[in-house]
């Protein structure tokens, strides 16, 4: 086995990659790694910044990397040609890590590019990065190879925990084993290294605020704040005295907000510039790339008057054909100075902004002043005071003077004394040297950072004694690295054999809160995180089940262990213990119920009411066969309805109330045609939409297997009608694979005669307005699959006045997904083509074609999404002439937030009262 002989850390930013390093033996020097790279097609070099990016060369124009993944070539070459070529490149990367509402380990970039170019996952990506570091690295230290070294990984603080654990999954995949450190800290270690503690020592008795210390890391893609407390310790007998010591007080939330933010303004104030057509997701990221080099040439010392922006026009060849504005130094001041810092008072609060940037899918933070959100922060967290006494400056765009004295002076102006700014060598390296002074802290080689856990986590539990939603607290804020957290006192049962799944919260103001306390919703601030889902063990019976503790723990490596613990044991048995895993693939749509429980507005729905119900069900649906009427069986939703109301009226807690009740007797749905049919129509309505409740994962699962097993009684089609109805209904809780295993059953039925493929043996066409439908609502599907479905609709449209088309392709082609991913969304040009032909119908005679204009042509924000604004205006002026009100018309105009209400009708229904989709 190699021993290391390194500590290397590396900065795996937004914009660049930096690595540095110190050897073990000899702590007195950190060093940067100078990463080659290609500089050209033909030339390498060594660079201390490795851009952050991946360009995918022309098929004309081979490119070979030593260091990458064909057929990806990256280093400053790749940044070069991908502002030369638009569509090929990926940047950013690292931004789409931490945003759930895509799957951020499918092939989903360069956002928005054509199926003609290569595509690689966020995770994928930022392994690519890391891949080429190893390699380079391992060639210049053959002896010491990067995989044996002691590698300390940096991470926004701000990262969810899904977002770390993928990081970390990206540097198994470049063959490392890592240990996470916040960026912040990172930073703050580098000027602790390189100052020492004088400064920080009169920090303790200055001013106001004494000793606390911001730190503002503003990078390509994320804002990241934390608040550092500088005290002096208490002198303990024998003990090295110390001057000072340092804890981590609090890290603020995720703010999607940097750097690239201000090159999309830039973009934003250029276009128009360029011609009257708005330019395509290609080359508008190609502007946005130039007005980058703009940006960071106009502020910095020596800047010229102006600066050239220039983009390949749209048809043109490589040579030739580009379209060109220029950027004044003073507008570039004016937009980035007076946009992201404006001078702000110390209780600012955040502007209501209706729409924000978007650009390229990623949904960046609404108001764009930076210093605004440090105000709230520090009001959040600065314990009364009024101002920080001194900041630390972190991130590529403190390069800037005027950035710099316009932050400084506007921070200072909030306390009765100008804050220190405490001094940087080099923004851009500093948070991977930390890195490596972090990792010397470790061995002892220098003070460090007191930081527990940040933020306090809860998982969702049910809770008789709470009318509110309620949550167990599993690692309490403040917790000590490696210290392990049981939550006794809250006894849980966890379903055995099948996917259970937790929903998990974060607080980061929660005090006082120990593992084990339940708590409502209403006594702490939430902030919902990825899902945990786990599987245990082998099911003897439907209703198995163990008694379970929850436990968790902040590790060494930076990541939050959450996992359930067998609470009784066989005897001479160790407990078993199942490690709790996020939902790496996105959660988009978590769903959200009331932090307030529902008014019934119909009968009791608990208490003797619901076990009138659930006997009414296990009359039908029993073991005694007996014991139901053919008239018990027809008449059951209506009795149902008699003892607990009308059905438009159950809440969530009764639909699965009454599910679990009808599950247990599934089977017994092949006794008659009634029994199939009422079986399917009552599990559906009351296991709508398929997610909501903490153990829908659970029961859609049990659902989907009876999916091969058909209808019983084949030549029913109202059983058939029931049974594609109730898929419909479940479809935002299932499965991928069982979304397809659906879409392969009905494609034979679905599709054009000269497309027609071999039918599946035992299923038959019946119902097949209700199939089509379902198909259409099934949006986990890759985007081309979803495409093909609606090709086939078009078709018929030619012939056939079925409103119910328009409805289906409406959903199809929806802009905003009701619950998938947004890498599922069919192409902006596909949506583009539906609509030009729903443009040339009489909307009079089809009374779903604004419903589905509405959702062909609302406005996301994100050009890869959005179709033309020529046809949006079409649309608008349509919609004003069918009486259609502004408000829903300003959706296909202007950005505006969608509803979860307007969700619930993607289902042929309303959702269960007391639960919407976001």
């Amino acid at each position: 086995m190699i021993s290391a002989r390194f500590i290397v850390g590396i900065d795996l930013g937004t914009s660049h990659t930096v690595v540095a390093f110190s050897p073990i033996e000899a702590r007195d020097e950190i060093g940067v790694f100078p990463v080659p790279q290609l500089v050209s097609a033909k030339a390498s070099a060594a660079r201390p910044l490795l851009p952050s990016v991946l360009y995918a060369p022309l098929d004309a124009v081979v490119s070979r990397d030593p260091w990458g993944d064909p057929p990806w070539v990256g280093g400053e070459h790749a940044a070069r040609r991908g502002a030369e070529v638009p569509g090929r490149l990926v940047a950013s990367a690292k931004s789409w890590l931490c945003y759930a509402a895509v799957d951020r380990l499918a092939p989903i970039l360069p956002w928005g590019a054509d199926d003609s170019i290569p595509k690689i996952s966020p995770c994928d990506a930022s392994a690519t990065y890391l891949a080429h570091v190893r390699r380079a690295w391992d060639e210049a230290h053959p002896d010491a190879p990067l995989f044996a070294q002691d590698v300390v990984l940096a991470v926004p603080a701000s990262f969810d925990e899904a977002a770390r654990e993928l990081t970390l999954l990206a540097a198994t995949r470049a063959g490392l084993t890592v240990r996470l450190v916040e960026e912040p800290q990172a930073a703050f270690y580098d000027y602790r290294w390189r100052a020492g503690d004088d400064v920080l020592a009169t920090l303790v008795e200055r001013g106001e605020s004494p000793g606390l210390v911001l730190v503002c890391d503003v990078g390509g893609g994320t804002t990241d704040l934390s608040l550092l407390r500088v005290t002096r310790p208490v002198a303990q007998p024998g003990a090295p005295s110390r001057d000072v010591e340092v804890t981590r007080v609090a890290v603020g939330g995720h703010l999607l907000l940097g750097g690239d933010n201000m090159d999309l303004a830039l973009a934003q104030a250029c276009e128009s510039r360029l011609g009257d057509e708005p330019l395509d997701p290609a080359r508008y990221g190609q502007l946005v790339l130039a007005c980058r080099a703009a940006k960071e040439r106009l502020l910095s010392e020596d800047a010229p008057d102006e600066f050239s922006v220039t983009v390949v026009a749209a048809g043109a060849k490589l040579v030739g054909g580009t379209r060109s504005t220029t950027l004044s130094r003073a507008e570039v001041r004016s937009i980035v100075l007076d946009g992201f810092f404006p001078p702000v008072a110390k209780d600012a609060e955040l502007a209501r902004v209706r729409g924000g940037l978007v650009g390229f899918g990623l949904p960046y933070e609404r108001d764009v002043a930076i210093t605004r959100h440090v105000s709230a922060f520090f009001r959040r967290h600065g314990d009364g005071a009024s101002a920080p006494a001194a900041l630390l400056l972190n991130g590529g765009v403190f390069h800037a003077a005027p950035i710099v004295e316009r932050l400084s002076e506007t921070i200072g102006a909030w306390g009765l004394a100008p804050a220190v700014v405490l001094p940087h060598a080099d923004p851009d390296l500093a948070v991977a040297r930390g890195a490596v002074a972090y990792g010397l802290a470790r061995r002892g080689a220098g003070p460090r950072i007191t930081s527990g856990s940040a933020r306090g986590y809860y998982v969702e539990v049910a809770s008789k004694s709470l009318l509110d939603r309620a949550v167990v607290c599993v690692v309490p804020r403040g917790t000590a690295e490696g210290a392990i957290e049981v939550a006794r006192g809250a006894p849980l049962a966890l379903v055995v054999g099948r996917p259970a799944r937790f929903d998990l919260f974060a607080s980061d103001n929660s005090r006082g809160h120990r593992a084990g306390d339940v708590l409502a919703f209403s006594e702490v601030a939430l902030d919902p995180q990825p899902p945990l889902f786990a599987s245990f063990g082998e099911a003897r019976h439907e209703a198995s089940s163990v008694p379970v503790v929850l436990e968790g723990e902040l590790t060494a490596i930076g990541t939050l262990d959450l996992a359930c613990v067998e609470a009784t044991p066989r005897e001479g048995t160790a407990p078993r213990r199942f490690r709790l895993a996020f939902n790496l693939h996105g959660s988009a749509a978590h769903p959200v119920a009331p932090t307030v429980p529902p008014v019934s507005r119909g009968r009791a729905t608990t208490g003797q009411p619901l076990d009138d119900a659930r006997s009414a069900v296990d009359r039908v649906f029993g073991k005694n066969v007996a014991d139901a009427t053919t008239r018990d069986v027809k008449d059951l939703v209506r009795d149902l309805e008699k003892h607990l109301g009308e059905r438009g009226l159950w809440d969530i807690s009764v639909t699965r109330a009454l599910f679990d009740a009808l599950w247990p007797g599934h089977k017994a749905r092949r006794r008659s045609l009634d029994h199939e049919r009422v079986f399917w129509q009552l599990a559906g309505y009351c296991l709508r939409p398929g997610r909501g409740d903490p153990r829908d994962p659970a029961r859609v699962v049990g659902l989907a297997r009876l999916l091969p097993e058909k209808l019983a009684f084949a030549d029913e089609v109202r059983g058939w009608q029931q049974f594609w109805f109730a898929w419909r209904r479940v479809a935002a809780g299932l499965e991928d694979a069982t979304q397809a295993a659906l879409r392969d059953v009905v494609d034979p039925f679905l599709a054009p005669r000269e497309a027609a493929r071999k039918k599946p043996k035992g299923w038959k066409p019946e119902a097949l307005d209700e199939m089509l439908e379902m198909a259409s609502s099934l949006e986990r599907l890759a985007p081309q699959r979803r495409a093909e479905l609606g090709a086939w609709i078009i078709e018929r449209t030619w012939t056939d006045r079925d409103p119910r088309l328009w409805a289906a392709l409406g959903r199809l082609g929806a802009r905003v997904p009701a619950y998938a991913t947004i890498d599922c969304v069919v192409s902006s040009g596909t949506a583009e083509r539906w609509l030009d032909h729903l443009l040339r119908e009489k909307w009079g005679e089809l009374p779903t074609a604004i419903e589905a204009a509405l959702r062909l042509a609302r406005v996301t924000g994100d050009r890869a999404r959005d179709v033309p604004e020529r046809l949006r205006t079409e649309v608008a002026a349509r919609l004003i002439k069918h009486g259609v009100a502004e408000e829903r018309m300003r959706t296909v105009t202007e950005y505006v937030e969608v509803d979860g209400t307007e969700l619930a009708t993607f289902f042929g229904e309303g959702l269960p009262p007391g639960l919407f989709l976001l």
